[in-house]
């Protein structure tokens, strides 16, 4: 999601941003103020030194997927070599390519495009003959988030036999998952979201001012998410296996259960669902997650945008949405002309419906998704799940938008892998936190402590709020505790090495305080933060800014980059708003960026891209650009396969605003089209080396 300086083009719906969230100022004030290099130097030894004084305890918080068999916590294994020093490809320059620019030996596979059939079944695509009916069977547009599964054989032989998965390979992919997450497999199924449509670079003549009731309902099945299967050649191609059974879309008109505390609620109500059980769709799905049982975790993010005549709403319903409003009056999309659901004045509680985490089995098509409503309703961006000691599950999201906050959700029953039906419900019940990041021993040093402050009634200071109230109004219920507001909190991920949490907090042009996790105002390029906990279900939690993003060239922009000294001499390439985050299994944190071209009041003028950063080590900061995107085009969802042999990601809005003028994949030729995207090193060999 992004935050453009630029005029904005009124047929272009990006809607990467909320301007409606950002009332809540920065609180304790600091000046910051240049310091001189041996300054630095002493910081960054004495910042090591602190950091791996607490990597002990962050070591026992290891959570890669083999290390999830035993909830129990386990110390990491001795390492006998840096694990930076896999970082050895040649840098990326930034620039403005019209195609995507990887290192030397290396090459990328574009394995599917907007409107791709992804069943024997389904319409080839056409851009000038467009059908819902169709749209629902393709590829749908704008990919975003992509995560990667293993598909046993035993669980694919269930499913191609009846249809949906069966007790005996349920419980069998408990006991697999963990291990086969990590190996290689010759057949996975691969998640995408599909976070939004812009008109103007679908349909040939569109008018923004008054869509088409088609091209409204075509818009609606393309959001959503896209379930399929590849399989890896013996060429090291992973490619789409069309006759799956487990292919699958998810729409803005999939029935999706409610699931959790809101089930049923009275604002859940509407004349389509009385009983407030199931809901159509889930819209602007942006990042998420996986969980320990191998399901997926989706995040509806800006679902604003969707409805209307928000000023028409009254009492309740009106209350629990104050914080994150929709439009007073018409939408910009028009959707509500079409589909009364989307009008306000005529279905109030239609709009508390959305902006949940859902849970998805991707290995299950018989199974439908479920909006998890105990993890709270807000402008969700992922969802990165630790298991505590005790065999509880915490899962960490931010809510993507100016001075919002970072949020934890701490289940009330345990994983048991020997049981993975049992798991499937466990998101239902705990308890939801949200963070406060305090200043340390010394203030200015972009280090601290922090708080996990309870988002219940048993919270004295929310006693007068039922766990309703809460679920339905997070932010204000955020609000009233004291959290801290942060500079665009988007997403959260965990390291499989360390356990260690990492949030990408992509910019925030209109702090005018800073204060000690947020220290720099207007914060144009946005920073990468990097927290630390003893046990995932602990209340307290030490932090470290990793990263704060800029041009290392460009003194102005008061770049950190890890412990590095001197990032110009050690190479670092320039970054700007940091958005998706993964890890490869040494622990590297890769970097996927949203807005770079417009970044700051006077741009990069570089394409989005991937950057891969060792956290641990003698390099630790050494930031370095791998990937260059495509103009006018985000570079979202970094995602490994268990062997690291191949990095996917998606390209979403190639040529946003001229799709129709400009082409990309490059051998297109009518429209440019968001696709899934595969690297693979030319040797055969693990990504990054």
């Amino acid at each position: 999601m992004d935050d453009k300086t630029h005029a904005p083009n009124p047929d272009n719906f990006r809607w990467d941003n909320d301007g409606t969230a950002d009332v809540l100022p920065g609180t304790a004030t600091r000046p910051t103020a240049g310091e001189p290099l041996a300054s630095v130097i002493d910081r960054a030894i004495s910042r090591r030194a602190l950091l791996k004084g607490s990597a002990v305890a962050g070591a026992t918080l290891v959570i890669a997927p083999s290390a999830l068999l035993a909830p129990s916590p386990a110390v990491a294994a001795p390492r006998h070599r840096d694990p930076g020093s896999r970082l050895t490809f040649e840098t990326v320059p930034p620039g403005n390519e019209p195609d995507i620019v990887v290192p030397p030996g290396y090459s990328v596979d574009i394995l599917l495009r907007w409107g791709d059939p992804l069943t024997p079944a389904a319409p080839e695509f056409d851009v000038d003959q467009q059908s819902p009916a169709a749209q629902a069977q393709q590829f749908g547009f704008n990919a975003d988030l992509v995560l990667w599964y293993p598909l046993p054989r035993l669980v694919a032989r269930s499913v191609g036999i009846r249809g949906r998965l069966g007790a005996i390979a349920n419980r069998s992919l408990g006991l697999l998952y963990p291990r086969l997450a990590t190996q290689t497999s010759r057949h996975a199924l691969v998640v995408v979201n599909h976070e939004y449509t812009s008109g103007v670079d679908m349909f040939p003549g569109y008018d923004s001012a008054a869509p088409t009731a088609e091209q409204v309902r075509i818009e609606i099945e393309a959001h959503g998410f896209s379930i399929v299967e590849l399989r890896l050649g013996d060429d090291g191609r992973w490619r789409f296996e069309r006759g799956s059974p487990f292919n699958r879309r998810s729409t803005g008109s999939t029935p999706i259960e409610i699931a959790g505390p809101l089930r049923g609620h009275a604002l859940m109500r509407t004349s389509a669902d009385p009983d407030g059980v199931e809901v159509l769709g889930s819209l602007n799905n942006c990042a998420g997650g996986k969980t320990p049982w191998g399901t997926i975790l989706t995040c509806e993010e800006n679902f604003d945008q969707y409805f209307a005549n928000f000023a028409a709403v009254t009492g309740a319903s009106r209350a629990v949405s104050e914080r994150i409003p929709a439009p007073d009056g018409a939408s910009e999309r028009r959707w509500e002309d079409v589909v009364e659901r989307f009008d306000l004045a005529k279905e109030p509680n239609e709009y508390n419906r959305f902006g949940y985490v859902v849970e998805v089995d991707p290995y299950d098509p018989g199974t439908p998704a479920k909006k998890r409503t105990a993890l709270g309703r807000f402008k969700h961006e992922g969802a990165a799940a630790r298991i505590a000691r005790d065999g509880r599950v915490a899962i960490y999201s931010g809510d993507d938008a100016r001075f919002e906050y970072v949020y934890k959700f701490v289940s009330a029953g345990t994983y048991d892998r020997f049981d993975r039906a049992a798991n499937l419900d466990l998101l239902d019940r705990g308890t939801l936190y949200v963070a406060r990041f305090d200043v340390g021993d010394v203030a200015g040093d972009d280090m601290g402590d922090g708080v996990w402050l309870e988002l219940s009634p048993d919270n004295p200071v929310l006693a007068d709020w039922t766990l309703e109230e809460i679920l339905l109004d997070t932010r204000g219920a955020a609000d009233r505790v004291g959290a801290t507001p942060m500079d665009r909190p988007e997403d959260v991920e965990v390291s499989p090495q360390t356990g260690k949490v990492y949030i990408a907090l992509t910019n925030n042009s209109r702090r005018t305080e800073p204060d000690e996790a947020n220290p720099r105002i207007a914060n144009e390029h946005g920073h990468i933060i990097e927290l630390v906990e003893d046990d995932p279900a602990d209340l307290t939690f030490r932090w470290n800014i990793l990263v704060k993003c800029g041009d290392p060239t460009v003194a102005e922009h008061d770049t950190r980059f890890g412990d590095i000294p001197d990032p110009v001499a050690a190479g670092i390439s320039p970054i700007a708003d940091p958005d998706n985050l993964v890890h490869d299994d040494d622990g590297n944190l890769w970097i996927a960026t949203d807005g770079q071209y417009f970044s700051g009041s006077v741009g990069f003028g570089q394409n989005d891209g991937i950057f891969a950063v060792p956290v641990e080590g003698t390099d630790r900061g050494r930031l370095r650009q791998f990937l260059s995107g495509v103009p006018g085009g985000e570079v979202c969802g970094p995602e490994f396969s268990g062997d690291n042999k191949t990095f996917f990601c998606a390209i979403q809005h190639p040529n946003d605003g001229e799709a129709f003028a400009k082409l990309w994949p490059t051998d297109e030729t009518r429209v440019s089209k968001p696709s899934l995207i595969a690297v693979r090193r030319n040797d055969g060999r693990k990504i990054g080396r």
